[in-house]
């Protein structure tokens, strides 16, 4: 079994709906499996201004997936609450989120991408197992 896991320590990571899509392939890049997350802290257009309650700064989302030749993902944090402040002068615009796809105590894939903290994004990856 394979594990895609995704983890951030940002503060307000609750103000991004995250979506993850996840093809498995094999050697000939066919599409031989399919599998999907959703993780929704609130609702799109929520406009909240505190996270919601017992919420851990250490965010992870994780999606189990058969073995296979090549998975080919698609990440997308889609905003729920934007921050008050827009600002920019003086503060960071993006945060880390990383990217890794275990097996047992194994990593296979290791990658961090930035997130936009205004918009959030969109990313594909396509990772030969």
């Amino acid at each position: 079994m394979y594990r895609l896991l995704l983890t951030t320590s940002y503060a307000e990571s609750w103000r991004y709906n995250i979506l993850v899509t996840l093809s498995l392939q094999n050697s000939e890049g066919e599409q031989v499996g399919y599998c999907s997350t959703e993780d929704s802290p609130l609702p799109i257009d929520s406009n909240c201004d505190e996270a919601p309650q017992g919420w851990s700064r250490r965010r992870t989302v994780s999606l189990d997936f058969e073995p296979c030749n090549k998975v080919r993902f698609y990440i997308y944090l889609l905003p729920n609450s934007i921050p008050q402040s827009v600002t920019l002068a003086g503060e960071q615009t993006t945060f880390p989120l990383q990217v890794k796809i275990e097996s047992g105590d194994k990593t296979l894939f290791n990658d961090k991408i930035e997130v936009n903290r205004f918009g959030g994004c969109g990313k594909e990856f396509v990772v030969s197992l």
